[in-house]
């Protein structure tokens, strides 16, 4: 698994990861951390999805901020800073995470330039994927929205109910569900109990 995660590991990288991290299957519910606690772990999730939040001081409501996808790390903004945790964790679903200790993990990255590099490329393609999300928010075309999900996360949409993805997706259940029936009709979904998509379908959708 953690060749995965850093494809320039080394063997002895490899074995230096493996020593200060360890694989754990979380449950839907489960807090990754609280906004204001210490960094002890960087997290990255291998399945499922995380809901990112803040907690009003005044009312004590939570603030969904965001969801992370699969293959992607969690609270590394505090690691890397040093700082208390920004906002909370939690599992939105059943998933597993790999769970690395921080302080071991930014020391190993001092030492060995391939891994440190590797994790920099990694933090300037989610920072591009969070303008790519706000952008998302702003797109009015909501097939666009739906098929660039498909395209990315295919499996993920046949296991998320439909509320759940409109959500994640910020389009209201209604209108999520009336455009998923036109594209059903149109063959860019050929079966939602079957996870198959008609990739041509969606791509020609994406460059309109």
């Amino acid at each position: 698994m953690i060749e995965k995660i850093f494809r320039s590991a080394t063997p002895e990288d490899i074995n230096q990861l493996e020593k200060i991290s360890f694989h754990e299957e979380v449950k839907k519910g489960s807090i990754l951390f609280f906004e204001g606690g210490e960094p002890e772990y960087l997290y990255y999730l291998k399945s499922g999805v995380v809901k990112i939040y803040k907690t009003t001081l005044n009312q004590g409501k939570d603030i969904t901020l965001n969801y992370i996808l699969p293959r992607s790390f969690v609270g590394e903004f505090a690691i890397i800073k040093g700082v208390e945790y920004p906002f909370s964790a939690e599992m939105e679903t059943n998933g597993e995470v790999v769970k690395f200790r921080a302080k071991d993990f930014m020391s190993l990255l001092r030492k060995r330039i391939n891994l440190s590099n590797e994790f920099i490329e990694y933090m300037a393609d989610k920072i591009q994927k969070n303008y790519e999300y706000c952008e998302n928010l702003m797109e009015k075309n909501v097939r666009k929205k739906i098929a660039k999900f498909l395209k990315e996360h295919e499996d993920l949409f046949f296991k998320l109910n439909k509320n759940k993805i409109a959500s994640i997706l910020n389009i209201t259940p209604e209108t999520f569900s009336r455009t998923l029936k036109e594209m059903k009709k149109e063959g860019l979904i050929i079966e939602r109990t079957v996870v198959k998509i008609n990739r041509e379908k969606i791509e020609e959708i994406l460059i309109e």
